[in-house]
């Protein structure tokens, strides 16, 4: 097997890899390792002490269950194997408040993590709208996890797909008729397609 990056933006959080010699399966193992085996941190416990916004209670924990939690896997351990033995310790969790009045809307960076390491990976992610006179107040308590047990705990999308192969027929009659649906930096100064630059 041969593995190169071809591509990481940090703007869109992606990565992408060039996988060769490598069967189906194995790609597919892979990627099912990426979204289930990697652990990651994410609301589990939510208590809400005050809402009266238009959501109900259980839309608004699940909304903060699904938002995708920066994890530091050097402090923290899965509770099964911490200490605690899962029962919640500072090893195996941390807590996140949240205290708003409205009017506003309610944004995941509103959130205030006793670990300034574990704050929310997209900030301007928006929770509930709250109106005059509605309040939100929350204390959420974020374990470390795996996205086998439930996808809020998924790191991310992880797909592949075939790489393309492209033959270059420059003897073909419809060459012309589609040649302007191609970029014209691949054709060579005699009309032709360049092989190597369309690769």
């Amino acid at each position: 097997m041969e593995c190169a990056l071809l591509e990481t933006d940090k703007s869109s959080k992606r990565i992408k890899l060039l996988i060769k010699k490598a069967n189906p399966s194995f790609v597919n193992a892979l990627r099912r390792a990426v979204m289930e085996r990697v652990p990651t941190m994410a609301m589990e416990d939510i208590e809400l002490r005050k809402n009266s916004s238009i959501l109900y209670d259980e839309i608004i924990a699940h909304r903060l269950g699904l938002i995708p939690l920066k994890t530091d896997l050097k402090s923290y351990n899965l509770p099964a194997n911490c200490k605690c033995s899962g029962e919640g310790c500072a090893r195996c969790s941390v807590q996140l408040s949240l205290s708003v009045k409205g009017p506003c809307i309610v944004y995941a960076k509103d959130l205030q993590s006793k670990d300034p390491k574990i704050i929310p990976v997209f900030p301007e992610t928006p929770i509930v709208k709250l109106h005059k006179g509605q309040e939100l107040e929350i204390v959420a308590t974020a374990v470390l996890g795996q996205g086998q047990e439930h996808t809020k705990w998924c790191p991310g999308l992880a797909w592949y797909s075939y790489e393309p192969t492209i033959s270059v027929n420059n003897s073909s009659k419809q060459l012309d008729e589609f040649k302007h649906l191609y970029p014209p930096q691949i054709f060579d100064k005699a009309g032709k397609i360049d092989e190597k630059a369309s690769k």
